[in-house]
């Protein structure tokens, strides 16, 4: 039969705390980069695309 497992006591529980808390902030990191880039990228697309629609709506120079 398995032995039942005690739960951390002291400075192990704490270490694994810490550890937990770091683990989940590095995953809110992750997640805020992967947002940043989707916002950043749909920004550069949006902004491509303004700037080719002015310059589609520029009048063409005269021919000489």
């Amino acid at each position: 039969m398995a032995k039942p497992v005690e739960p951390l006591r002291g400075e192990a529980a704490w270490k694994a705390a810490r550890k937990s808390v770091a683990d989940r902030n590095e995953a809110a990191y992750a997640r805020g980069r992967q947002e940043r880039a989707a916002r950043d990228a749909a920004s550069a697309r949006q902004r491509r695309d303004e700037e080719r629609r002015a310059d589609r709506d520029l009048p063409t120079p005269p021919r000489g």
